[in-house]
């Protein structure tokens, strides 16, 4: 193996630990304000100080994450000091910019327009939201939170219609798998969506997008009113995804 592709391995597993660590940081302070006893004014307190404590520090780590994400991804493709050009564009062909990614809060538009991009290169994007109805939201940079927010969104337009998934095991399921459990046990790993509610979140990204799709139809909304918000891992550029094609 070359130095130039040992270099490139490396580089892309210490990007996937950093979008990883993310991901991981985000359902953590998702998982610290659900435990929190809201009930018990002492322990609200008790929490509320501990996530304002969390919340800063790790505002200060993820702003470190972009930072060492925004300088690997200037690596120069033959290593530096090499003394060889970068790879221009072909005749007829551009090389897309890079959009910096902003968290927003729901909007009635959504903050890209882009061409359906082709899913064979999913291990290399990571969704960051989604558009359903015209509204806009954001979500941790990983498939199985991303799953996780818009499962939340869905039981909370129609919480009946999602539970039905839950009582009745091959309402959705994939394969004779299911993909939804009244019990965490039940599944090989459970997402928490609601009391008594949860979803399989091993599903690899090319399925879960066929479940996803079978999903928003049994909730009732058109393909075309769906779409996944993505961006690549290694240059941030944002893309649609409708499952409507």
């Amino acid at each position: 193996m070359s130095e130039s592709a040992a270099i490139d391995i490396k580089l892309h597993e210490v990007r996937d630990q950093l979008e990883r660590m993310r991901g991981l940081l985000d359902g953590l302070s998702s998982a610290i304000w659900q435990d929190i006893d809201h009930d018990d004014p002492s322990r609200l307190e008790e929490g509320v100080r501990f996530k304002q404590s969390y919340n800063e520090r790790r505002n200060a780590l993820e702003g470190s994450i972009e930072q060492m994400l925004a300088l690997l991804g200037e690596y120069p493709p033959s290593g530096p000091g090499t003394g060889e050009a970068e790879p221009s564009a072909e005749a007829g062909e551009t090389l897309d910019e890079t959009v910096p990614v902003e968290p927003a809060a729901p909007s009635a538009e959504a903050p890209v327009a882009a061409a359906t991009p082709d899913t064979s290169g999913l291990d290399q994007k990571v969704p960051f939201g989604f558009v359903l109805s015209g509204q806009t939201y954001t979500s941790a940079s990983a498939w199985p939170l991303f799953y996780e927010a818009l499962l939340q969104e869905l039981y909370g337009r129609a919480p009946d219609k999602l539970t039905r998934l839950a009582d009745v095991p091959g309402e959705l399921g994939q394969g004779g798998r299911r993909l939804f459990a009244r019990v965490p046990d039940s599944l090989d790993d459970p997402l928490p969506i609601a009391d008594a509610i949860f979803a399989e979140a091993d599903i690899a990204p090319q399925a879960l997008l066929q479940v996803i799709k079978r999903l928003i139809s049994y909730m009732g909304y058109p393909l075309d009113s769906f779409k996944i918000l993505l961006k690549e891992k290694n240059r941030g550029t944002v893309e649609t995804l409708s499952l409507a094609a």
